[in-house]
């Protein structure tokens, strides 16, 4: 049986990992098993997943030591000078009834249920394993920065970053940082049922629009449709220049559909959540679009 550590501060807590290394696995919710960082649970589904060299997250399991981070003040929430600061250990449920942007509030409300809600946190759903990094997606969109505290300080990743080149920073997920968005941000999910389904995909949008209605900047982001969260840019790209109409949305969400690489589970196929990342983009899109230009 592993065991359980409970830090106070952030430096006893970086001890813990140094003195512990690979041994180690951190606990915020514990509402689900953390993948290798490494491999993203290529081998052995991440469970103490040792062929793998260099920094990483295992799971609880055949783990010789357990650190949870309940003591450590990371379950705040605050807004100042235009950068939103989300503590790692935030549930979702205090985030969903958070005065944070209603789009970001939205995603945590999808995240399963009620129970689900109480315990899982947002530094886990970043590293949750697809299809579940719900809010993790919306942050994508919304350009979140994760800051990670180590004994050398703090070091700050892109979350973009963080997914597409597989960068683990040395240290402890203490906060998400990210500007305060500007645009219309819009959330959809795409699940077995409507409230506390298995989800399928999902999709976070946020566009900026220039005088006459005409896309200034575009991010949309999908959930479930790779092996971490991954932003659709080609997409993103064909928006630029052009009104929210019809053509350009089907022109996106076809580059969205193309640039996808999802994979087959016990909830859907394949086939099936690329056909949906089509279907959701367009619907996010024009949900986006809807309302008056500026």
């Amino acid at each position: 049986m592993a065991e359980y550590l409970l830090p106070d501060t952030l430096a006893e807590a970086g001890e813990m990992m140094a003195a512990h290394g690979r041994s180690l696995a951190i606990m915020a919710g514990g509402t689900s098993a953390m993948r290798c960082g490494t491999c993203r649970g290529r081998r052995g589904r991440g469970i103490a997943c040792i062929e793998c060299a260099g920094p990483r997250l295992v799971s609880v399991p055949n783990s010789a030591y357990v650190m949870g981070i309940q003591r450590l003040g990371l379950d705040r929430l605050e807004a100042d000078n235009g950068v939103l600061n989300i503590g790692a250990g935030v549930t979702m449920r205090n985030l969903a009834a958070s005065d944070m942007p209603a789009a970001l509030c939205q995603a945590a409300r999808r995240v399963g249920g009620p129970a689900l809600r109480n315990m899982a946190t947002v530094g886990g759903n970043i590293f949750a394993r697809q299809p579940y990094g719900t809010v993790a997606a919306m942050l994508l969109a919304m350009d979140a920065v994760p800051v990670f505290t180590g004994p050398d300080g703090s070091r700050e990743v892109a979350l973009a970053e963080f997914y597409t080149s597989g960068a683990i920073a040395a240290g402890l997920l203490t906060h998400i940082e990210c500007p305060h968005p500007q645009g219309r941000l819009v959330f959809v999910k795409c699940a077995r049922q409507r409230f506390a389904g298995p989800t399928v995909i999902t999709v976070a949008v946020r566009i900026e629009l220039e005088t006459g209605g005409k896309v200034a900047a575009a991010r949309i982001a999908l959930g479930g449709a790779g092996e971490t969260p991954l932003r659709a840019e080609a997409a993103e790209q064909l928006l630029i220049g052009e009104k929210l109409e019809a053509p350009a949305i089907e022109a996106a969400a076809a580059a969205a559909k193309a640039a996808c690489a999802p994979a087959d589970d016990p909830v859907a196929s394949a086939w099936y959540r690329r056909r949906m990342v089509g279907v959701y983009v367009a619907r996010a899109l024009e949900q986006a679009g809807e309302g008056e230009a500026p």
